[in-house]
């Protein structure tokens, strides 16, 4: 069974400082991190993992275009198990993120999947602030990172407006998601989530008896969470080896092949 981690982070001060987590408690993190894309491969290797979706830090922190640039430089050292992410920005201020110039430049550097920061970018991820652009993503079918760190209204309005936005959910917070996430399933079909922060007994078993193990893709939002944990809790499930495979590379691979550039 391919093991395909959909959701790493290259790059440092991630995590290690004071932030308000899900729930508006300030907590102090410290946990390892990935230096570059050769530190990332030796904690894919220790848990036995074929390969990795990533991101590099600067393209939240610092400046997409910045951070989208980086990405590939690291992604270039292991281009057969590392596959690149990127983050958008309304075209009306940045004119490089108007479809018909992202999508030849995705196209040319073997990126499928792209992320979205609005709160943090100062944006509105709406028709109005970007409707030329988020139109095209969800015809293309490109998948959209999105976190409920940046508030759960922001998920809930772009999907009412773009109901087959191909979304995956990350970073959701370790308490119960459900209330939050099992009426995105039942409403929207291309709404997925990753892992990560599922890690209380029963929940992907839970997912996969109402809604299916192709709404599930295995990931360890690392370095947030180190990935030994998401793949513990994905391993114990307890759900069958269809379900395991789908989730484990299958449903992301299948992501990927949909993908219309």
């Amino acid at each position: 069974m391919r093991l395909i981690d959909s959701s790493c982070a290259i790059g440092y001060k991630t995590v290690n400082y004071e932030v308000v987590n899900h729930e508006n408690f300030l907590v102090r993190e410290k946990v390892k991190q990935a230096r570059d894309a050769g530190e990332l491969l030796a904690e894919l290797d220790f848990c036995g993992i074929d390969g990795a979706v990533v991101s590099h830090q600067t393209m939240a922190d610092v400046d997409p275009d910045y951070g989208n640039r980086f990405v590939m430089e690291e992604v270039a050292k292991a281009p057969d198990r590392l596959y690149p992410t990127w983050t958008i920005l309304p075209p009306v201020t940045e004119a490089q993120y108007a479809p018909e110039r992202l999508f030849p430049a995705m196209k040319a550097s073997g990126v499928k999947m792209l992320r979205a920061y609005p709160e943090r970018n100062r944006y509105m991820l709406s028709r109005v602030g970007m409707g030329e652009l988020l139109g095209e993503i969800e015809a293309a079918r490109i998948p959209l990172y999105l976190s409920p760190s940046e508030g759960w209204p922001m998920i809930y309005e772009v999907l009412k407006e773009y109901p087959n936005l191909t979304v995956i959910l990350y970073n959701y917070g370790l308490w119960s998601h459900s209330r939050f996430t099992f009426p995105l399933f039942r409403a929207y079909g291309n709404v997925y989530i990753e892992s990560g922060d599922m890690q209380t007994a029963g929940e992907i078993k839970e997912i996969c008896g109402k809604f299916g193990s192709e709404r599930i893709l295995f990931g360890s939002d690392f370095p947030s969470n180190a990935i030994g944990g998401p793949l513990a809790a994905l391993l114990g499930s307890g759900i069958g080896r269809e379900e395991l495979a789908n989730i484990a590379s299958l449903n992301l691979e299948r992501l990927w092949s949909e993908v219309k550039l």
